[in-house]
């Protein structure tokens, strides 16, 4: 039986209803990494050819390697999703965060839950790990300096639960509720989690009608200190757009990057520090989930989803990619890179995060084993890749 965790797996649990009436799961083992398998089985329905993107400079992404994150004897892996990889100043290491089916109750969780793994610089794992949280539901976070803010969805008290963590040695330094009312508007699924303009904004989806719409809505954003003191509530509606996004605020402007719809086309959508809409632009046709940016002073850097293996008409089934991509300061493109190439019917990447540490960038992702009688398998994975940045700023 499936359950819809995400918007993401919301929508392919559409394709499981007309193309899935009684089939057994099979569960194939997971590649250590992402590589192009082996052809895939005829498809029953079209799907449209990627389309490659012409960009005006080449090379600028050097791949390194990519560390597979789990399974290993304290995570087996069955369920892992949200993986986000994030430097620790005060340990000068990393931490790689995510979901996870235990191999043994750990940190008082009995069977799932959030957990962290600790890396060195050049990504050898230094044994440290835990679980810092029970809940297993969507989540967003995010690293500032040494403090890990991370929300969770609660399906007990519909809204998310707020956690603000010491990075250095994982323990809890505040912790906060968020209710939310009426669910059908206000949605707890994947939340944006970003601390910008010294403000921490958490937000997701918000449906004027209740339903999910097949166009773009709007976002609602609540703000809190550093101390996850409430600070009020924002919905952006102008122009419509879907929850899966990520935010910088640079020079005294907010920069969102979303889909105009889920089935729709990146863009990057700005406002003033009042929250006026100054304009947008089209970033990449077929692609969404853009989860990972950021901005190192000349140019913007971002993790997204792309979505053209699909099929026409009607979308579904899609399978997706991680790429990579880079703009200049007017957002035009200047590279655009899949971090996984994977055929249809054989696996799907989703949820990625972005950091840059040096000369280096790192994205993190899961991805999940996937045929055309079912959309997910969960027994998905969370993979790490880095890239060397040939030209720096």
């Amino acid at each position: 039986m499936f359950t819809s965790k995400t918007c993401e797996q919301a929508f392919r649990l559409m394709f499981v209803l007309v193309f899935l009436a009684g089939c057994t799961p099979s569960k194939p083992m997971l590649p250590p990494g992402p590589t192009l398998l082996p052809p895939p089985p005829k498809l029953t329905q079209p799907i449209t050819p990627q389309q490659p993107l012409q960009p005006v400079q080449a090379n600028l992404f050097k791949f390194v390697q990519t560390i597979q994150v789990t399974p290993d004897e304290n995570y087996s892996g069955v369920i892992v999703g949200f993986c986000r990889i994030n430097y620790v100043p005060a340990t000068d290491k990393f931490a790689v965060t995510f979901e996870a089916k235990l191999a043994q109750p750990s940190g008082g969780c009995k069977e799932s839950g959030y957990a962290y793994k600790e890396y060195t610089i050049d990504m050898q794992e230094t044994g440290k790990t835990g679980v810092f949280s029970c809940k297993t539901e969507d989540s967003g976070s995010i690293m500032v300096d040494n403090t890990y803010y991370f929300a969770v969805a609660d399906m007990s008290n519909y809204g998310w639960q707020v956690l603000k963590l010491d990075a250095a040695n994982w323990t809890k330094l505040a912790e906060t509720s968020i209710s939310l009312n009426p669910k059908e508007k206000y949605k707890n699924s994947d939340p944006l989690v970003a601390f910008v303009n010294g403000q921490l904004d958490i937000s997701s989806q918000y449906n004027i009608t209740g339903d999910w719409p097949e166009g773009g809505a709007a976002t609602f954003h609540k703000f809190f200190t550093s101390d996850l003191q409430p600070l009020g509530e924002k919905m952006l509606d102008n122009p419509p757009h879907v929850c899966g996004m990520s935010m910088v605020y640079v020079d005294d402007v907010y920069y969102l990057v979303t889909a105009n719809s889920y089935k729709g086309d990146l863009v990057v959508m700005t406002y003033d520090k009042d929250w006026k809409y100054l304009g947008g632009k089209t970033l990449i046709q077929k692609a969404n989930w853009s989860t990972g940016l950021l901005y190192d002073n000349q140019r913007f850097y971002l993790a997204y989803i792309d979505t053209s293996q699909r099929t026409e008409p009607g979308y579904f089934p899609v399978y997706e990619n991680v790429h990579l991509a880079a703009f200049d300061r007017d957002w035009n493109l200047i590279e655009d890179m899949a971090v996984t190439n994977y055929a249809p019917a054989t696996m799907v990447a989703g949820r990625p995060w972005l950091i840059q540490h040096a000369n280096r960038l790192y994205v993190s992702y899961d991805v999940d084993t996937i045929d055309l009688a079912h959309p997910e398998k969960h027994n998905s994975q969370a993979l790490v890749s880095v890239y060397e940045l040939t030209k720096m700023p």
